[in-house]
């Protein structure tokens, strides 16, 4: 019961539990389903979230009114979206939200300077690169003035995460034991170091336009590139069946021509007749 209850915890699927006697479920039985239930909503949660376009940014109120015309841009064009203001709840895992940015259907990257020297923004953007597909999967918004895009600004950006690391690694030296923050942050700034240059070539070759331009109107000029990149709606069915005579096929989906005949349309194959 107790590595059942533990498989439990990453539990994505609908649980039946089907026993002998009746006993057997009662008292541990109970929590066991509960926890499952609360398990499976978890993940409707996070795979909810993957589909909404994330925005990874670094808090700096210079840029709060961009910030507001890309959410309103969002709204305006009924794009879901997740922001860690509005998604992360009380007491959830940061690191694990972090994590589901990374594995995001789109994302929206809001690259300012303060952002390149963000362990958190930076570990984001690991987990962005980690999975396949960048080139359609991310937008960038770019304005990291003084930083240079070019070996210049690589250079700079590359000594400071070095710098860290070495002040990481002076720290676990020095504190007796072992701390478990530290080596998390030195892995953190590992992966940042050894993502840097996909990264950097990335926002170095990819045209973001201009910035002030790319968040006029509502940002109307970045919507149009992602709603381009967003498969739309054709058709519109209607998902309840109302059996209508005995002869007729059981189907899922049922499309109604204007003459005397019906079309039929199930498990997409189906035939039209035409009176």
């Amino acid at each position: 019961m107790d590595k059942f209850d533990a498989a439990l915890t990453c539990v994505d699927d609908t649980i039946i539990v089907i026993c002998t006697r009746k006993n057997m479920m009662s008292p541990n039985g109970g929590s066991i389903i509960n926890k499952s239930l609360k398990g499976l909503n978890k993940c409707k949660d996070m795979e909810n979230r993957l589909r909404k376009v994330h925005i990874s940014y670094k808090h700096d109120r210079k840029y709060d009114n961009a910030l507001e015309a890309i959410k309103n841009g969002l709204k305006k064009n009924n794009i879901d979206y997740s922001i860690d203001v509005q998604d992360i709840k009380y007491r959830d895992d940061i690191v694990q939200y972090e994590k589901e940015i990374g594995s995001a259907d789109k994302v929206i990257m809001f690259i300012i300077a303060p952002y390149l020297t963000s362990l958190d923004c930076m570990f984001e953007m690991t987990e962005i690169f980690k999975n396949t597909d960048v080139r359609n999967r991310v937008f960038p918004i770019v304005d990291m003035s003084p930083i240079t895009r070019d070996r210049i600004g690589l250079k700079e950006i590359k000594d400071y995460w070095r710098e860290q690391k070495d002040n990481a690694l002076v720290q676990m030296q020095k504190e007796s034991g072992s701390s478990d923050y530290v080596i998390n942050d030195l892995s953190k700034i590992n992966a940042i170091l050894k993502a840097l240059d996909e990264f950097w070539d990335y926002i170095v070759h990819i045209n973001t336009g201009n910035f002030e331009k790319l968040i006029e109107n509502e940002a109307a000029l970045l919507m149009e590139e992602i709603q381009r990149s967003i498969p739309s709606k054709t058709v519109e069915f209607e998902e309840r069946f109302v059996p209508s005579g005995d002869t007729q096929p059981t189907v899922i989906r049922k499309t109604t021509q204007n003459g005397e005949k019906s079309v039929y349309v199930e498990n997409n194959t189906g035939s039209i007749i035409i009176n």
